[in-house]
């Protein structure tokens, strides 16, 4: 016969799930260190054997091999860990309901998605391989774009002569740099227009110092307009075609950014779910009990 104390402990250990905690910060801690500490270790593997086997004196870009394949052994790694973090987190949490389990799966992904995160964008990022700058990478690039288009659009009135091609600023000579001549360059740069005030003050340091007629330094100028109105519209044509591919490149990391952290949520969840210990049924759990 059993004594009442055992019955009432029996029956205080089988509570429905209704009535006992729905989360353990603890589990969901828990399982967050382990998957940060299996990315880096998987990390550590996967940069010493790529660095072990690469061969910078085969192939044309043997540098972009190396990166697409860290950035898939990155993608890897994270769904592993985050499967194993999840299971810790789902098992540690100790309730029988695989919902919950999977919640708890789902908190250990945030957790950790943010805590990696913020080391590929600090100094210890460098621990996760070269695949972990990949975001640092896609997040500089639109900067990098719009450098390149500052100095071909908004730059090229300041730096005229920057942009001048080389066959105008060669007869230039020594009037490259002379202001009257920087003048009418960003005149026909800025609006494809000179005023008559440039014009002329052009024309007469020709006729004064190249010793030119006044229709032959005419002529010069307007030459010289002409390519480099044309050298100005090649330099916004790079500038539109730099900042198209900074957008597309954006556009690209940030999809496959999204792809790794949906990737890494459902292995998360499948994890929580994997993890989460099973109820036995009242009696047999009753059973046990007694028997013991």
């Amino acid at each position: 016969m059993v004594e009442k104390g055992r019955f009432e402990s029996v029956d205080a250990d089988l509570a429905p799930p209704s009535i006992m905690r729905r989360i353990s910060w603890g589990a969901i801690f828990a399982g967050t260190t382990a998957a940060i500490a299996v990315v880096l270790l998987l990390e550590l593997l996967g940069t010493a054997i790529g660095a072990a086997t690469i061969n910078p004196l085969q192939g044309r870009s043997p540098g972009l091999g190396l990166a697409v394949g860290a950035a898939i052994w990155f993608v890897a790694s994270c769904m592993i860990a985050l499967f194993i973090g999840g299971w810790i987190a789902g098992r540690l949490a100790g309730i029988p309901n695989k919902l919950d389990g999977a919640l708890h799966g789902f908190v250990t992904w945030a957790l950790t998605s943010l805590a990696l995160v913020y080391l590929v964008s600090t100094a210890a990022g460098g621990l996760l391989g070269g695949a972990g700058s990949l975001l640092g990478q896609t997040a500089s690039l639109a900067g990098r774009g719009a450098q390149a288009a500052t100095p071909a659009v908004t730059g090229i009135v300041a730096q005229a002569t920057g942009i001048t091609p080389q066959q105008v600023q060669t007869e230039a000579g020594e009037f490259a740099r002379d202001p009257n001549f920087q003048a009418f360059v960003a005149g026909v740069v800025k609006n494809g227009q000179v005023t008559p005030q440039d014009r002329q003050a052009l024309v007469n340091l020709l006729v004064n110092r190249r010793r030119m007629s006044p229709e032959e330094a005419s002529a010069t100028i307007n030459r010289w307009q002409s390519q480099i109105e044309q050298g100005a519209q090649q330099a916004k044509q790079a500038a539109a075609a730099a900042a198209t591919a900074a957008a597309s490149g954006i556009a690209k990391g940030a999809f496959g950014s999204f792809c790794a952290l949906l990737l890494g949520l459902v292995t998360a969840l499948v994890g929580g779910q994997a993890g989460t210990p099973k109820l036995l049924p009242p009696r047999a759990a009753l059973d046990t009990r007694i028997a013991a």
